[in-house]
């Protein structure tokens, strides 16, 4: 996986269904594995989920982050535009700031066309965005507005086959677009399990011997999805073939559909020869047990993962031509299992072709399980990521470079961003993230002083372990505030030492008043190393600052003086009262002269000290007349 030395990315899942993972879900995973040989990963998911358990299973670092979808970026309308201004405005968007803020990538990844807003929150950071479209948008007069906001939004477009490309071709530039196709880790999927594993299964359905099944799988049942029509050509084999078993498996998600798609089963009177299982995650344990995959699908399918699967356990596949499920089979040699989109009939007379022969059933499967990893295997999908990433190296260099370049923030300020709701406290140049509010109130932060910057100026800051109200302090704690333990002594906690104070007024005197004080259990008091304490009273503490003030003083007396000595061979300029005839020699007499004279005027003052009491006595005899004495 990872490294710490590896640029920090961000891959955004726009679901992570509880029960089930989904083709879009799947595909991310295994993009995100892929990407982690080169970048330090991490998995954002808007719940938990099956997505997020099978992530951390792969060492994956996850976190839950809820934002909202936008469908109709999906299937466009007149509201798209209003309908996006809406989600800016009532969204969780500052909840996706904080998260970037704090887990600082340097590029995002979104999947899937309704989760814009990943990309949105990206882009106010500066920070790159490669947007991955893993279904088709629907082709009307409103496309462009769904195709224009996602060139607005992303650095780059990476499309899982070519179907999901096609709106974008007449409005984006070529250099912004890739097609990746998906793949696969093939120790995944233990293939010597599999004998054991379809013998086990077929049993399930009551099946013990080598009857031929034909399977229907799908995460998400729902009308576009095709059942109905997997039914009804199961009901039209049935009528000529009474060997043949039909298996379902997947959630379904529209009880009124499910239900009259069992109907029809009950009707026929063919319902032996059908066969309903839950969702199961580990496809290994589905797919070994068919003999032929079916996938009817009545959308434009992104890519079509069951297919993929399909091939991967070296099965004969049958499929109407829906986008991605056309690309796949096509590139793998069966055009001749391509039906008609809608045509029952078709899709009829493809499966009971190879139901007629075992062997070349076998032979077809054998030759999928081969073609498949030449096109599709995990050798051609990192040549094509590897060409992505060529690409996005630079552009995250220089990014950095900048990063390194901009202003830090003067320490110890509290700032959030304009947009965000974290506070941040700066400390050694790097910006702390305060968890949650509760953390704020613990170390007595002031709201009042928390500034306002803009969220890319934030972004730009390097950052730092969070500020958290739990142990280990001397990790999780601001680097200086004043705390207590169950004693009556309040400390300095500075950079890893608790200095007590003797006094109130010694912790008035730097600053700090009682109601600052943080309350700490005993352990993470003790967990600070020993200083000495700070002394108690007025004139100790003013004994220092007075000593440094008299020496600076005096040093300032001896510059002074320094600067006004005449350096010999000194020109003097006449009319100043450096100027003295003779020069330098005679400037030193007058110096001398003036000493003198100072001395005599001492004398004197003396003398007049000695004056009698008689004088004195005189003196004061005097009064005053009209003011004067």
């Amino acid at each position: 996986m990872s490294t710490p030395q590896q640029p920090k990315a961000l891959l955004f899942s726009h679901i992570c269904n509880p029960d089930h993972i989904t083709g879009a879900e799947k595909m991310l995973l295994f993009m995100t594995l892929e990407l982690g040989r080169h970048y330090a990963c991490t998995l954002v998911v808007p719940g938990e989920g099956l997505l997020a358990v099978e992530a951390r299973n792969h060492g994956i670092h996850t976190v839950v982050q809820s934002f909202p979808l936008l469908y109709e970026m999906y299937h466009p309308s007149a509201a798209l535009p209003q309908l996006f201004q809406e989600l800016l405005v009532h969204s969780e968007l500052p909840g996706l700031l904080d998260l970037l803020l704090i887990h600082e990538p340097e590029i995002v990844f979104t999947n899937t066309c309704v989760n814009i807003l990943p990309a949105v929150a990206a882009k106010r950071l500066g920070i790159p965005v490669t947007w991955v479209i893993a279904e088709t948008i629907l082709m009307n007069e409103f496309t462009h507005f769904s195709v224009e906001l996602m060139d607005q939004y992303a650095d780059w477009i990476v499309g899982i086959s070519g179907t999901t490309m096609q709106p974008l071709q007449s409005i984006m530039r070529s250099n912004k677009k890739f097609v990746i196709p998906p793949s696969w880790h093939s120790e995944h999927y233990n293939p010597s399990d599999w004998p054991i594993r379809r013998q086990s299964k077929r049993a399930e359905i009551g099946i013990y011997d080598e009857r031929p099944v034909i399977g229907y799988i799908s995460s998400d049942i729902y009308a576009n999805k095709g059942l109905d029509h997997f039914i009804q050509m199961g009901i039209n084999i049935c009528e000529t073939n009474r060997l043949a078993h039909f298996m379902i498996t997947g959630k379904p998600v529209d009880p009124v559909y499910m239900e009259s798609c069992i109907q029809m089963i009950m009707i026929s009177g063919y319902s032996s020869q059908f066969s309903f299982l839950p969702f199961d995650a580990n496809i290994q344990s589905i797919y070994p047990a068919m003999d032929i995959v079916v996938i009817p699908s009545l959308l434009n399918e992104g890519f079509g993962l069951t297919a993929l699967e399909g091939h991967i356990f070296g099965k004969a596949v049958v499929a109407y031509r829906s986008g991605g499920l056309e690309e796949i089979l096509n590139s793998t040699g069966n055009e001749a299992f391509l039906a008609h989109k809608g045509d029952v009939q078709d899709l009829t007379s493809k499966i009971q072709y190879l139901l007629s022969d075992h062997q070349n059933r076998q032979n077809i499967g054998i030759r999928n399980s081969q073609a498949i990893h030449q096109v599709f295997g995990i050798e051609a999908y990192r040549g094509r990521l590897g060409r992505l990433i060529t690409l996005l190296g630079p552009v995250l260099v220089a990014r950095r470079s900048v990063r390194q370049k901009v202003l830090k923030f003067p320490e110890h300020f509290l700032l959030k961003g304009e947009s965000s709701h974290t506070v941040f406290v700066i400390e050694h140049g790097l910006k702390r993230p305060i968890s949650t509010g509760a953390d704020f109130n613990f170390y007595k932060y002031d709201w009042n002083r928390v500034g306002t910057v803009g969220d890319h100026q934030l972004a730009m800051h390097p950052t730092g372990t969070p500020i958290r109200a739990q142990e280990p302090f001397l990790k999780y704690a601001p680097a200086i505030y004043v705390a207590k333990g169950q004693g009556p002594t309040v400390y300095l906690m500075q950079h890893g030492v608790r200095y007590p104070f003797m006094s109130e007024s010694a912790l008035q005197r730097y600053g700090y008043a009682i109601s600052q004080v943080v309350m700490l259990p005993e352990s993470g008091i003790a967990s600070y190393t020993p200083g000495l304490p700070i002394g108690g009273n007025k004139k100790a503490a003013q004994k220092g600052p007075s000593r440094r003030k008299s020496k600076a003083k005096l040093i300032m007396k001896k510059k002074t003086r320094k600067a006004t000595k005449l350096r010999k061979g000194a020109k003097l300029r006449k009319g100043t009262r450096r100027f003295a005839k003779g020069g330098f020699k005679a400037r030193k007499r007058k110096v001398t002269q003036a000493k003198k004279s100072i001395r005599g005027r001492g004398q004197a003052r003396r003398r007049v000290k000695k004056v009698t009491a008689r004088h004195r006595l005189k003196y004061k005899s005097i009064k005053k007349v009209g003011g004067k004495r």
